[in-house]
């Protein structure tokens, strides 16, 4: 069977149009990690439009009040700004209790802090290439095991973790990177798998209401690209930064509001059908969708597929 094509999308077409989500998650309360700059700020003042009451957090102060600063210069806007290091599990604790008490139980969860070093493996540090697993996977996973308990007792929310095409593709040069993208994916899907069935069978529920989605944002120029490449390859590696120049020039300019919105689109409940799987924010969710409806869904899935 051929590899179906999706229409490419760049930036906020029809299915993601922001008119489409005015008020659609009024009294719902969102957390966004890594939300003081770049994709994480974008997002949350996506969901910020879209009605929710937002939780900016990062660990640099200054981003993360600039950036509630702006959520809250919208009409009607609630938005608290909570500095925390998301590889500190008692950060993460304090982060969780923190938003529910000022502004109520967290319904959606966006696990978005990610980093990225572009070097080969064998140049790499090892303390520095688990550290970039634990932002990446360990961070998310514990941020979710920490506020999945109130989800379940609800029956309700949604999780969205910032994945990457890289957990499809053997992208040389991002060991670590590729190796955490592929692994939130898979857990994502797996942790969907096991919801599907506790919430129906052991929990009483009629069905499962709790839906996780991995993403892929698109090659947007944000400043981690522009830190990725330390002085080690610049000096020791030139090659690598020659390839991936090349490679970037190939990508369209894909527009940061293209995952912002898209993340709307699936915390309001648009992705049904989607969930567990990684979600390409740069093809068109809606044939996506159509294309998942049309296929036999196997009983065990494949989220990175």
């Amino acid at each position: 069977m051929s590899k179906p094509e999706f229409s490419l999308r760049t930036g906020i077409y029809a299915s993601i149009e922001p008119e489409l989500f005015k008020g659609s998650l009024t009294g719902k309360v969102a957390l966004v990690t890594g939300s003081g700059r770049g994709i994480g700020k974008e997002i949350a003042l996506a969901l910020a439009k879209s009605g929710a009451a937002v939780a900016i957090t990062g660990r640099t102060e200054s981003q993360v009040q600039e950036t509630a600063k702006e959520v809250l210069s919208l009409e009607g806007a609630k938005a608290i700004g909570v500095v925390a290091d998301v590889c500190n599990r008692s950060d993460l604790e304090r982060l969780a209790k923190e938003v529910t008490e000022k502004l109520g139980p967290i319904e959606i969860l966006i696990c978005n802090a990610g980093t990225n070093t572009f070097m080969p493996f064998h140049m790499t540090d090892a303390d520095d290439w688990w550290s970039q697993m634990e932002i990446m996977v360990k961070a998310p996973t514990e941020l979710t095991r920490i506020i999945l308990p109130e989800m379940q007792k609800r029956n309700s929310g949604v999780i969205i973790y910032t994945s990457s095409r890289a957990a499809q593709a053997d992208l040389p040069w991002t060991a670590a990177y590729g190796c955490a993208k592929t692994s939130i994916t898979r857990f994502a899907g797996v942790l969907q798998t096991e919801l599907n069935i506790l919430q129906k069978d052991t929990f009483g529920f009629e069905k499962n209401g709790i839906s996780l989605f991995s993403i892929h944002p698109g090659e947007i120029k944000t400043k981690l690209h522009e830190t990725a490449f330390p002085e080690k390859t610049k000096k020791e590696a030139p090659y690598v930064i020659e390839m991936m120049e090349k490679l970037h020039k190939t990508h369209p300019n894909f527009k940061v509001e293209l995952p912002a919105w898209t993340c709307v689109y699936l915390a309001a409940g648009k992705g049904k059908g989607l969930e567990g799987r990684l979600v390409d924010c740069t093809r068109d969710v809606e044939e996506v969708k159509e294309h998942v409806a049309a296929t036999p869904r196997p009983r065990i899935t494949n989220a990175c597929s």
